[in-house]
């Protein structure tokens, strides 16, 4: 477990001295949430159940797309006005990988659970994320964590913004997506 990691779990349990909604916090507890995610589906993988298999691809779909929008709409321009030189590339880079790992998920909601590729892909999917959570955490944060960024301002809009949009009403192309992931509707491989 990563110095971030290991601090987001003290401050959710109210132990840490760091403020709760200081944005590098926010953001490791999305990643914490995301892994558990991504361990509940490999355990339901193993269990054969195509149903229950793509109701967990599907959470981990939505978690990483709520992580996402929160990074690229709140985080990701607060940090550029920050950050400089090789530090802003670094942010650069990410933004890109976000962007990958969204092609990813699209590919994921379009494949139904019962497909043979399904499971390489969600794999695919959960190295990628997890991979750019930490290069995030190494690389990106600690230079943030040191930077005139307020965190905590930040933080607070992110938490505002992820509450807004967990609460908003499911559309309905995520109910169709829904529906051929897990019953399989003819045309839904790609």
């Amino acid at each position: 477990m990563t110095v971030a990691r290991r601090k987001a779990a003290h401050a959710q349990r109210g132990k840490a001295e760091l403020n709760p909604h200081d944005a590098l916090v926010l953001l490791t507890a999305g990643y914490n949430e995301i892994d558990k995610l991504i361990r509940e589906f490999e355990r339901l993988r193993k269990a054969g159940d195509s149903v229950e298999k793509g109701k967990a691809a599907l959470r981990i779909c939505h978690a990483f797309e709520l992580h996402a929008a929160i990074k690229h709409e709140v985080f990701y321009p607060a940090a550029e006005a920050v950050l400089e030189g090789a530090d802003k590339e670094l942010l650069g880079k990410a933004r890109v990988e976000h962007d990958g790992i969204g092609h990813l998920i699209e590919k994921v909601e379009d494949t139904a659970a019962a497909d043979p590729s399904f499971d390489s892909r969600v794999a695919v999917l959960a190295e990628q994320a997890g991979r750019l959570m930490k290069k995030e955490e190494a690389e990106l944060f600690p230079r943030l964590r040191h930077s005139r960024l307020d965190l905590v301002g930040i933080g607070e809009r992110m938490a505002a913004r992820k509450t807004e949009l967990s609460t908003a009403p499911i559309d309905r192309e995520s109910i169709r997506q829904a529906r051929k992931v897990m019953g399989g509707v003819a045309g839904a491989r790609k």
